[in-house]
């Protein structure tokens, strides 16, 4: 996994309105030379330090508003797709399929790969799998940062800003030379944000309190050799998003289909606390940004954040360079934090990540560049990578109740039960109640699963790619990837002692007659009036109230290793119209190319409930991409345009299914074969010397080939497996099309420069189920699964002096305070409900900034 880096050239943007409406050069790296972005063969936006500024952008999830095929999500877990591909979860056994670089070190978890644009001077973003150069985990692609380097005379710059819901943002850099050879940068940011979302428990939720600091420090050793370092520290106190709760199928499993009944349930011919709590967490039944998740919601987003980065460049000859890139990361994330529910305030359904999860990284990659036969451009290289991950997972349930008939029907389904025992003692306590029947409480879902895992990943790569310029006109370029990621995982499961739990409970309250201690079965002598539910749960709890609410059993020890393989290849044609063939046209320049290229992502191991750890397959990534890339009108007018196709194998998809206990499951499974196509415009139009017009546009169709599944009613009732036919569902995330326009308008005047821009970005409706019943719902009902197409506006107003030392800027985001939905998941078989993440309503403030 090369890590190469973007270069964007400096101010840009201020460069592009002072040269009379002419689009100035754009010089990236992304093949380890120095090109111009016009005649690199890649689908790649890239945007300097000053563009991201003039368009306010803060963080890297802002830039899906202006980026084609791009999507990042920030809700309750930080999702990057790009043309449709990323992953959906974030725990330590699921790799991005989207790779984010800073300064060329890879950042291989998704919960640190969402930076800020803190002392940035590019981003680069890379569309399709670049399975050669980088390698590791881009079947999607890859977003590349950049900061800005220490220069050789001191300077720097201070940026406060001042906005509603109390923010309050600082950013500083100073550029401090030690010597003539040797330079260092000090950069700071402060981000604090009160949350927007208002919790019946008090809490504001979907805050911002980011610190960070970075220093780096450049030697030029000598004319031919410079070594440069990063130290970055990250510090995030901040709660997540709320969400609210939607019933998305009646029919699912914990709603009515297994007959089901939860604490607070007195009727079992009209159950409705399962309904009941997701309502009262609903938009409806909440003011404008309130919600009601409980008190059992942890939504702390506490980590910390360490990074070293180290390059050396060496140009040992004319023609060849030696690059050695060095990366240490260690973060912890604090917890316990809540990962899912089922969507409403009371403890039915819990998910919390506890204690502290760790993570650390070590990469070291060897780079070769130069040029062969003066016509023969070529990169290889050797990546290497050591990665711990460690965390603790918590699944709770309460006990649920159930009827007589009920009961046995689910009792059936489990592995090793004696029915007919169980009938004949049902029969005996039930004569014991007046009116013939009896209520039950069992733990029929999982009580308590407690898992420690912890992964040791090792990846090794070689690498080269060459390109051979045919002639001046005409290159053909030729690469290839071996790589090698070894997974070995340790995981530790302690599930509830159900028999522990009947001792416990029958003997606080002899009401409570054991029927099958195995399931945690019990008959209770009394009525459903008398919400025997709740009692049995506050007895439980109050023997266990921390977060683990049951008495664990043994626990039981699984360890497995898997190596995956694969070799990515790549293939390009470029085709450079010559100057002669456009004189007497409109065009200035015009570039057109074809590629074939694959991307590769790891296999991995995962806890299957009582089952222990199973493998999921790699992913595997073929595409085919052709692309025309113009300038026109006197260099005025550039399009890029890029078509593709690409064909997907295994795809890594989160689903519920059950283990051999017939216990639910959140798991991975891989979609047999799916195929994505779609198309990328991205325009930048000077209609005069002092308007610039931004426009993007994309269109994504995906289709699965091959997605088969299992029936989950069938499994948890009968233990019966039952393939249905899945491959005509959406994909899920991302939206279909995504545009956006950018106008900006200079004013030159004698007291300085106003720069007024307008900002407005669109996406198409995002499907967002995880399972067959929220697909066959939402053709019902689009609400139970989908969030609706919205448009945003973003609106600023700046103020440059004449000096361009002083800067002042009034912004407006999301102009017309549009509601949105930044996720989350809509699961229709299981639990039945669809969780909504609402994205950030109107906000505003004032900017200001002094360089020196």
């Amino acid at each position: 996994m090369p890590l190469f880096l973007c270069t964007v050239s400096s101010s840009l943007l201020a460069e592009e309105m002072k040269q009379a409406g002419r689009i100035e050069e754009v010089v990236v790296t992304a093949r380890k030379r120095a090109e111009s972005i016009q005649e690199t063969p890649v689908a790649v936006t890239a945007l300097s330090g000053d563009n991201l500024r003039a368009r306010g952008i803060l963080g890297a999830e802002e830039l899906s508003k202006s980026v084609p095929s791009l999507q990042i999500n920030n809700s309750t877990t930080p999702q990057i797709f790009i043309r449709g591909i990323g992953q959906r979860a974030a725990f330590a056994r699921f790799d991005p399929s989207v790779s984010v670089y800073l300064d060329g070190i890879f950042i291989p978890r998704p919960d640190g790969q969402l930076l800020d644009t803190i002392d940035v001077d590019s981003i680069q973003v890379l569309r399709g799998p670049q399975g050669t150069l980088f390698g590791k985990n881009n079947t999607g692609g890859a977003l590349v940062f950049t900061l800005s380097k220490p220069g050789e005379d001191a300077a720097g710059y201070v940026e406060a800003a001042l906005g509603n819901f109390n923010e309050q943002r600082l950013q500083a850099a100073v550029d401090v030379p030690v010597t003539d050879d040797f330079y260092t940068r000090f950069s700071l940011n402060s981000r604090r944000r009160d949350g927007f979302f208002k919790d019946a428990t008090g809490s504001e939720n979907q805050s911002i309190d980011r610190l960070s600091g970075i220093f780096q420090s450049r030697w030029i050793a000598s004319d031919d050799i410079t070594l440069d370092t990063f130290t970055f520290i990250g510090k995030i106190r901040e709660n997540f998003p709320s969400y609210h709760c939607v019933i998305a199928n009646e029919d699912a499993l914990f709603v009515n289909g297994l007959g089901l009944l939860w604490p607070g349930d007195t009727d079992p011919n009209n159950p409705s606390a399962y309904v009941d709590n997701c309502n009262a967490n609903s938009r409806e039944s909440q003011k404008d940004l309130h919600t009601n998740q409980g008190d059992s919601q942890r939504q702390q987003k506490d980590q910390d954040e360490f990074l070293l980065g180290l390059t050396l460049d060496y140009q040992y000859s004319d023609d060849h360079s030696f690059k050695a890139i060095f990366g240490y990361r260690d973060a912890t994330k604090m917890n316990p934090q809540t990962t899912a529910d089922e969507g409403g305030p009371a403890e039915f359904l819990r998910a919390d990540l506890l204690d502290d999860g760790l993570q650390e990284s070590l990469t070291l990659e060897l780079q070769f560049n130069g040029v062969l036969f003066e016509s023969v451009d070529y990169s290889a290289g050797i990546f290497l990578q050591d990665e711990f991950k460690s965390e603790r997972f918590n699944t709770a349930n309460p006990l649920v109740g159930s009827e007589p008939i009920n009961f046995l029907g689910l009792a059936g389904g489990q592995a090793g039960i004696d029915i007919e025992a169980i009938t004949d003692l049902l029969g005996s306590v039930t004569g014991l109640v007046p009116g013939g029947t009896v209520p039950l409480v069992a733990a029929a879902l999982p009580l308590a699963t407690v898992q420690d895992f912890e992964i040791d990943g090792e990846t090794l790569a070689v690498f080269t790619q060459a390109t051979w310029h045919v002639t001046d006109d005409f290159e053909f370029t030729v690469g290839g990837r071996y790589t090698q990621e070894t997974r070995d995982s340790y995981l530790v499961t302690r599930s509830a002692d159900l028999e522990a739990v009947t001792s416990i409970i029958s003997s606080a309250d002899p009401r409570f007659v054991p029927i099958m201690p195995s399931m945690g079965a019990m008959a209770f002598l009394g009525r459903w009036s008398q919400d025997p539910l709740t009692i049995a749960n506050n007895i439980l709890h109050e023997q266990f109230p921390g977060d683990i609410r049951a008495p664990l059993s043994a626990p039981k020890i699984d360890t497995r290793g898997d190596t995956f393989k694969q070799f990515t290849p790549m293939a390009s044609v470029a085709y450079i119209v010559p100057e002669q063939l456009l004189d007497g046209t409109l065009l200035n320049s015009a570039m057109a190319y074809a590629t074939w290229s694959n991307g590769f992502k790891s296999g991995f191991q995962e806890p299957f409930g009582l089952d222990g750890l199973s493998a999921v397959k790699p992913e595997e990534l073929e595409n085919r991409e052709i692309g025309i890339k113009i300038d026109a009108l006197e260099q005025s007018l550039r399009v890029n345009l890029a078509a593709y196709s690409m064909t997907f194998k295994n795809m890594h998809l989160i689903t519920v299914n059950v283990d051999s206990n017939n216990t639910l499951v959140v798991g991975s499974q891989n979609a047999g074969a799916s195929l994505i196509e779609g198309a990328e415009l991205e325009v930048m139009w000077f209609p005069n010397a002092s308007t610039l017009v931004n426009l993007t546009y994309s269109n994504n169709n995906y289709r699965y080939e091959e997605f088969t599944d299992n029936d989950l009613k069938a499994l948890a009732l009968r233990g019966e497996r039952i393939t249905i036919d899945r491959s005509d569902e959406e994909f899920a995330v991302s939206p279909k099309e995504t545009a956006s326009l950018g106008i900006q308008y200079s004013l030159q005047t004698n007291i300085g420069v106003f720069i007024p821009r307008l900002d407005i970005s669109y996406k198409s409706d995002i499907y967002l189920g995880l399972d067959r019943g929220a697909w066959l719902s939402a053709q019902e009902d689009p609400s139970t699964a989908y969030s609706k197409a919205y448009t945003l506006m973003d609106a600023r107003l700046g103020w440059t002096d004449n000096n361009e030392e002083f800067n002042i800027a009034f912004y407006v985001k999301n102009l017309m305070d549009e509601r949105y939905d930044i996720g989350a998941v809509s699961a229709g078989d299981s639990i039945g409900t669809f969780t909504k993440v609402l994205g950030d309503p109107r906000t505003y403030g004032i900017e200001l900034r002094r360089t020196f």
